[in-house]
Formats: C-alpha cells, sequence, structure tokens
C-alpha cells in the first residue's frame, strides 16, 4: 500500500505549491495524467476486486461476438462491447492489459482536463479525487469511470448553459454505462435559485430515510425488475436473495458530505452561494447524492450505484472550502488537506477495495 501512499503526498504537495503560491505550468498535469494512467492502468489482476469480472466479460463479448445465432448483446453497453472487439482484434496476446490502459488512461486524461477548466486550485481537487473516486472507478469501476469522465467534461458545457453539448455527451455515457442516463436529471436543476429550506429538509429527510432503509423492491408486487434489462434483474435478485451488500447510510464518507453541505447551505450567504455557480450546482449534486443514498438504502445495489453518480462532483465541493471556511488560508487548506487524508485512508485502507499493489505482467 505504500505506493498509494507516495501519490497522495505527491498531490497533496502540487495542492498545497499551488494554494500558497499559483504557477501557470502545465507539466505537472500532464503528470498527474501519467502517473494515474500508469497506476490505474498496469495493475496487477488481484489488486481490484473487479479485475477478474471485467475479464470475463471481456472474453464473453469475444465469444457472442463470433457466433452467427443472432443473439444481441443486450445487456452489455455497445459502446463498451465495440472497444472491446476493437482491442481484441489489435492485441492478440495482450488485449485486456491493452484494455485497461486505454480506459485507465482515457479516464483519467478527461476528468483532468474537466478539472482544470472548473477549479480553482485543480491539484487540491485531484488530491480528493485520488483518494476516493479514484480508487472507486479508474482502479475498481472501470465501465462507470470511462463513463462518468464524459460527464465531466459534459459539465463545462453545462455551466456555460451550453445543454444540446450536454446532453449529447450524457447519451455518448450512456453507450458505456446504462446508468449515465440518470445524469440528464440534472437539467431539472435551476441554475438561479436556491431555496435553503428547501435543501435543509431534504438533508434532514435524508437522515429519516436513512433510518427506515425502506425495502423498496417489496413494494413492487408483481412487477418483474428483468423486463428492463437483465443488469436489473440480477440486482434484484441479489436483494431478494440476500447476498446484497448490506448498506452503512450513517458511514464517515456520508456524514463529512452531509455537514460540509449542511455548512455552505447553513452559513454561506445565499448571495454569495448564487455568484459561485459551479459551486452551488456543485452542492445540489451532493444533496442528491445523499438523498438517493438514504432514499435507496433498501436497495443496496441501486443506493450505491445512484448515490456514486451524483457524488462524483464531491471532489469539487470540498475543495471550495479552502475559500469559504472562515479561517485564514493556511488554516483553511489545513483542514481540506486533513479531510482529504481522512476520505484516503477510509477508502484505501478500509473500503474492501483494493489489495496490496503490484504491476501486471506483459506476455
Amino acid at each position: 500500500m505504500l505506493i498509494y501512499i507516495v501519490y497522495f503526498i505527491f498531490f497533496m504537495i502540487l495542492a498545497v505549491e499551488y494554494e500558497l503560491k499559483p504557477f501557470s505550468n502545465n507539466i505537472f498535469l500532464i503528470l498527474s495524467v501519467f502517473l494515474l494512467g500508469l497506476l490505474a492502468g498496469f495493475r496487477g489482476p488481484e489488486v481490484s476486486r473487479d479485475y477478474e469480472s471485467y475479464q470475463n466479460i471481456f472474453d464473453f463479448i469475444y465469444e457472442l461476438a463470433g457466433r452467427n445465432d443472432g443473439v444481441f448483446l443486450s445487456v452489455i453497453e455497445p459502446g463498451f462491447t465495440a472497444i472491446v472487439l476493437v482491442f481484441r482484434s489489435l492485441f492478440q496476446s495482450n488485449y485486456i492489459l491493452s484494455l485497461m490502459i486505454f480506459f485507465a488512461f482515457a479516464s483519467v486524461l478527461l476528468k483532468i482536463i474537466s478539472i482544470k477548466k472548473l477549479s480553482v486550485n485543480p491539484y487540491l481537487v485531484i488530491l480528493f479525487y485520488f483518494s476516493h473516486y479514484f480508487f472507486l472507478h479508474e482502479m475498481t469501476q472501470i465501465r462507470i469511470g470511462f463513463a462518468s469522465a464524459f460527464f465531466f467534461i459534459a459539465l463545462i458545457f453545462y455551466l456555460k448553459g451550453n445543454k444540446r453539448i450536454y446532453i449529447s455527451l450524457i447519451l455518448l455515457a450512456t453507450l458505456f454505462h446504462y446508468s449515465a442516463i440518470m445524469y440528464l436529471l440534472i437539467l431539472l436543476f435551476d441554475s438561479k435559485r436556491f431555496n435553503k429550506s428547501i435543501y435543509i429538509v431534504i438533508l434532514i429527510s435524508s437522515l429519516l430515510l436513512g433510518f427506515l432503509k425502506i425495502p423498496l423492491l417489496n413494494y413492487l408486487g408483481n412487477f418483474d425488475p428483468s423486463t428492463i434489462s437483465g443488469k436489473l434483474g440480477n440486482y434484484a435478485n441479489l436483494v431478494e436473495s440476500g447476498n446484497a451488500q448490506n448498506i452503512n447510510v450513517f458511514n464517515v464518507l456520508y456524514l463529512l458530505n452531509f455537514t460540509t453541505c449542511l455548512y455552505f447551505i447553513i452559513f454561506i450567504p445565499i448571495k454569495k452561494l448564487l455568484s459561485d455557480k459551479p459551486l452551488l450546482f456543485f452542492i445540489k449534486c451532493n444533496i442528491l447524492s445523499i438523498f438517493l443514498l438514504s432514499f435507496l438504502s433498501g436497495v443496496p445495489s441501486f443506493a450505491f450505484r445512484f448515490s456514486e453518480l451524483f457524488g462524483l462532483v464531491s471532489m469539487f465541493m470540498y475543495a471550495s472550502l479552502v475559500r469559504y471556511l472562515p479561517f485564514n488560508n493556511k488554516l483553511n487548506l489545513l483542514i481540506t488537506i486533513v479531510m482529504a487524508g481522512v476520505i484516503f485512508y477510509i477508502t484505501a485502507f478500509h473500503g474492501d477495495l483494493l489489495n496490496p499493489y503490484y504491476i501486471s505482467r506483459i506476455k
């Protein structure tokens, strides 16, 4: 696990240096892409819990593509299928490794481009990104990691008011993970208004729902989730059989997100929030993430997936604290760095996502 700590320290130093004395040289952003891409792309099969599953999916896609019996890969997204088939045709012996490298570098590159565009201190955002969602997506759930990278790029256009390009990019993301279609819900956000009372009520309601853990599938009666998709049916079967992972709503990451959102709502003047359009958007996304996790907590597979979709932008919200905490700049920076450290420690050492790192062998 030492390599993860070294990476964290490296990004922490960049974040601190940039905050105390901003520099315009993009060489460190390029280096960040290179280092993160290498880390995720060349990880060994036992490092990530999902690596073997993806190996099986890659082989499954290739096997079905070679059949002529009319089998349609409706459960596996077409964009993902196309990339797998292209790499299988180009790389015979190391096509799995080449796919992992491609998804790692492509996802990291797109996300860091958007981080540069949407943040005041890009290295502080990268620090929060590495501390949580890099491990969750680029190292583990590569399909949603790649799809969410298009969401990040789409945000650049959404925040500029170009909803057509935003919708186009979200539809493109859906080709790589069907759940990305949920990002269209963001179009319902009102960028010109922010009723603090309503959002406080939503947060309080989330606490109540988290305690109740409503078993939604029990209220669906004779509804058959498999009529929507085989994947949704598998999720339902897991829940019904009792094999789904139990969900602890009130974990440290949830409470940290909750209190940060509450801080912005209660202590930051409404005029200041409305003047910072990106931050206002990030806060709304995180509140939606909190609500979905609580509301769907009785169906863990749905709860984690949909909550993570919108919780991605938490990295921007946390990094904004360095500007909005009431202390001096250095103390604000120290607090945000400590928060990143807590998130990193929980994700890397207690998240049950990764095993000790080693490099994949090239055949």
